[in-house]
């Protein structure tokens, strides 16, 4: 009986804060680039890769990488988040291989990185996976920006590059 007690409570603690996590809301220091930003995470400043989308290069440290849409990204991103409160939903593990923050950022409820998509500033990124919670919306979202030739989708060599990447990701065009 103590056992399971302790474990009931051990599971209570968790939940609780599992769903304390999930509550708070996180102030953006900067933009870093269009899909990483810095955060004040709960007390600590901590980098957030944005799920489910991947810009253009803009900061990349090889140069060559870096094109002008990386840029439109960068700055969109920074014109919509820099400064604000943001909500983070994690899907996933919580960090990648570099150690940073793993989340879909939300600004007054509302999915950014599913925003960027549809803005045609990423595709939908599926290398690590296809989000479970929001496959339908951001298949929806990139289609939307592709029919409508949005930044990205409308260079064709961008276009080109990125649907040759989304069918080594595992995804049809």
């Amino acid at each position: 009986m103590k056992k399971v007690l302790i474990f009931g409570f051990l599971l209570t603690l968790f939940l609780f804060s599992y769903a304390h996590a999930h509550a708070e809301q996180y102030r953006v220091i900067r933009i870093v680039d269009g899909d990483n930003i810095v955060i004040d995470y709960m007390g600590k400043t901590e980098k957030v890769r944005l799920l489910r989308e991947n810009n253009p290069e803009s900061v990349h440290r090889d140069k060559k990488q870096n094109i002008p849409m990386g840029k439109v990204a960068s700055d969109y991103t920074k014109s919509r988040l820099e400064g604000k409160t943001i909500d983070l939903e994690f899907e996933g593990p919580l960090r990648g291989n570099y150690g940073r923050l793993l989340a879909s950022v939300f600004l007054d409820g509302v999915n950014f990185n599913l925003e960027l998509v549809k803005e045609g500033l990423s595709p939908y990124y599926t290398q690590s996976g296809r989000s479970e919670k929001y496959d339908a919306e951001f298949k929806a979202a990139e289609r939307y920006a592709r029919g409508l030739k949005l930044n990205m989708w409308g260079d064709p060599d961008l276009t080109k590059k990125y649907l040759r990447l989304k069918s080594k990701w595992g995804q049809r065009q």
